[in-house]
């Protein structure tokens, strides 16, 4: 369990849906693809269909997140790149433990929905603080199974575009994102 401040609540985030097929970077559209391609069971992929050891330039930039019989959320897998652009490590972490609140709220909400789509979902995420830089992310989160068809599990894949699309790492200042050390 993680403590909350009051400068956490000054954060705000909002968030924005798009299509998976029009997705602004190429490893974004390579998990997609991915995703798409894999055999399913009841139209989910088993989660040993998907070879992410093939993906070497997504490693640090993806998730696998539980998806717990209470209907809550626990990182499996954190990526390292992820890991540097928030300053935390959130592996064991549940959805609801992470920082701010209201960015958990956010991650949490989309998670759900994901699970209730049975397929991926690609939001693009923004955020804000008084006197500091908006910043954004695109997500794409895909569905899993281990076996029987029901989710099980969610494969999340990042990346953080500047403003021409380019890849970036947020800059250090930000209490939010930080950039990778």
């Amino acid at each position: 369990m993680t403590a909350r401040t009051s400068r956490d609540e000054e954060w705000s985030f909002e968030s924005v849906s798009h299509d998976p097929s029009s997705a602004p970077h190429a490893r974004l559209l390579s998990a997609y693809g991915a995703w798409e391609r894999a055999p399913k069971v009841d139209g989910v992929p088993p989660r040993s269909a998907l070879e992410l050891e093939r993906m070497p330039d997504a490693l640090g930039q993806i998730g696998i997140v539980d998806v717990l019989a209470s209907g809550e959320f626990r990182y499996r897998m954190f990526g390292s790149a992820l890991v540097g652009a928030l300053g935390y490590d959130a592996t064991g972490w549940r959805t609801v433990d992470l920082r701010p609140p209201p960015y958990a709220d956010l991650i949490t909400r989309q998670y759900q929905d994901v699970v209730a789509a049975r397929r991926p979902l690609l939001h693009e995420i923004r955020s804000a603080s008084p006197g500091a830089a908006e910043y954004r992310y695109f997500r794409l989160t895909a569905p899993l199974t281990l076996g029987q068809g029901t989710v099980d599990q969610l494969w999340m894949t990042v990346a953080m575009l500047g403003s021409f699309g380019r890849e970036v790492f947020l800059s250090d200042g930000s209490p939010f994102f930080r950039s990778r050390d």
